[in-house]
């Protein structure tokens, strides 16, 4: 009668059990290189306030690690009721209207409180069946949310050797129907990734995906989790199953990937690219040298595999969303174009202490600065890196070892400049890099870091460019006013590059001494 009871109360409550519960959090953003994402977690928060709005009742923490432990005999058709082609539906409720509150509310009562209840009847231990035991109020604003599943080079060169080549088991295109065409793989994100703007090369595909709610999350549980239960189902060797096995928060750095084998798509080692009425020379570009500087082929290709010239030609089209290919290959503030890449970059360590005060485009023209074209635009089929790593050298006799800065001396003594050893230091950063390589060519490149206005070919004396003072004065320019004074430069040239480059923080006694004050005259003293 007691149990009898509990079950009744159990399903008035549900009457006025809250609009909540959002399903699993969407966990295949994409994270930095390197970085942790938070602490796995095999619970899950429930909370659906996308639907609910302003939740009636505190949300619901779910652990599904304790309940996959508890029914891991019956296995995950537990709670996930098999589709027509009997994988299993990892989405959860199955048979509920996920965008109608009522329906969703008590497909989850009936689901729960229905299974907890009958293990009451049954006499075995098991969950609540009250509101206030999900829905406690303690748990009202905690935040649980996997990290990103990562499926990175490592695993995909894992899965190609284990599955024999099996490409047809993951991949699939869509021409009317899901068919395998050998050489067209792709990854999942180009049709499933619902967040990322596309163009109209994959319009149709994108919006079935979309119409049929086949994000990247569902699509992919639905063919890894199963894939792995139907291995693991024959008694041979397979992957995890549980949350925290994949969502590890866990990144696999660039380096890391370096030597790991890149997807075949007959992509040629090295190219050279040519637009058909270009009025620019060609350019030789290393595929294999940038494969290896990346983590994933999206990095360039961010809409297909297919070269960026069959959707940017030399006047735009639709289906390159009208970017032309100078803007695909030029944009200074795209990730995925040649020159904004190479901007990020100039971010990291080594290179800020020198990139962080020059400007990366023409400010006029709003587009990558004209000088340096011609290394890219070199027209020649061949070798892109310069064939000897340390491309640059330094005659010490023509370089001064110190440089002594007196325009500034006031309260302090001049200031001592290690002039040989920084250059010395930032040829050693660049020549340890091949990107750096490519685009220092000498050391006048070297030089411009510092002397940044500077033309070595129209200064009148060979190694000696103008001063700072030269162009920037004491006083503030009233002619053009977003010049800044010398005091301002040298400071700002100095202390930004230690800042940037993470060097010892500069006081201002680390570079000028205090000058001897005068002891006071003993007559004047009282």
């Amino acid at each position: 009668m007691r149990q009898k009871i509990v079950i009744l109360l159990s399903v008035a409550a549900g009457i006025y059990l809250f609009f909540s519960m959002n399903g699993v959090k969407d966990v295949h953003s994409s994270m930095p290189a390197g970085k942790t994402a938070g602490k796995a977690d095999n619970r899950l928060i429930i909370a659906h306030k996308e639907i609910f709005g302003k939740l009636a009742r505190p949300l619901v923490v779910f652990d599904h690690g304790l309940h996959s432990d508890k029914f891991r005999k019956e296995g995950c058709k537990t709670c996930h009721p098999a589709a027509s082609d009997s994988d299993l539906v990892f989405a959860f409720p199955f048979r509920a209207d996920a965008k109608e509150k009522s329906s969703l509310r008590d497909a989850y009562h009936r689901k729960c409180i229905g299974c907890h209840s009958r293990m009451i009847k049954e006499g075995g231990k098991t969950g609540p069946v009250r509101c206030g035991d999900c829905h406690h109020r303690e748990r009202a604003y905690l935040a649980i949310g996997q990290p990103a599943c990562e499926f990175d080079y490592f695993y995909h060169e894992k899965h190609v050797r284990s599955l024999k080549k099996r490409c047809i088991l993951c991949h699939h295109s869509y021409n009317e129907e899901l068919v395998y065409e050998e050489g067209t793989e792709q990854s999942c994100c180009y049709c499933h990734d619902e967040q990322k703007k596309r163009g109209l090369l994959l319009s149709v595909e994108t919006e079935l995906t979309l119409k049929k709610g086949l994000s990247i999350r569902k699509v992919s549980h639905s063919r890894c989790v199963n894939c792995h239960l139907d291995f693991s189902g024959k008694g041979e060797k397979a992957g995890p199953v549980e949350c925290s096995k994949c969502h590890t928060g866990k990144y696999k750095t660039v380096s890391e990937l370096a030597n790991i084998p890149r997807p075949e798509r007959d992509q040629p080692k090295k190219s050279f690219i040519e637009i058909e009425d270009a009025q620019m020379k060609g350019i030789p570009f290393d595929h294999v040298f940038h494969e290896k500087n990346v983590k994933t082929c999206k990095a360039c290709h961010h809409e297909t595999l297919n070269k960026c010239k069959e959707c940017h030609g030399m006047k735009g089209s639709p289906k390159g969303r009208w970017i032309n290919v100078a803007g695909a290959y030029h944009d200074v503030f795209s990730s995925v174009s040649c020159y904004g890449c190479h901007n990020i970059k100039k971010s990291e360590q080594n290179c800020a202490g020198c990139h962080h005060h020059l400007p990366d485009m023409d400010l006029q023209a709003k587009g990558p600065k004209k000088e340096i074209c011609k290394v890219c635009h070199s027209g020649k089929k061949g070798d892109v890196l310069p064939k000897n790593p340390l491309a640059i050298t330094m005659n010490a006799q023509e370089i001064p070892e110190k440089v002594t800065i007196r325009i500034l001396e006031k309260e302090y003594e001049p200031s001592t400049f290690p002039h040989r050893k920084i250059i010395g230091k930032m040829i050693e950063i660049s020549n340890d890099s091949k990107m750096a390589a490519s685009f220092h060519r000498d050391i006048q490149t070297i030089c411009r870091g510092c002397h940044h206005q500077s033309n070595t070919e129209a200064e009148a004396v060979t190694n000696k460019p103008p001063h700072c003072r030269n162009c920037h004065s004491l006083t503030f320019d009233q002619k053009n006013m977003n010049r800044p004074r010398l005091l301002a430069v040298y400071h700002r040239q100095c202390m930004g590059c230690h800042e940037k480059m993470k060097i010892k923080a500069l006081g201002c006694t680390d570079c000028h001494k205090e000058k001897n004050r005068r002891p006071k005259d003993i007559s004047s003293e009282g």
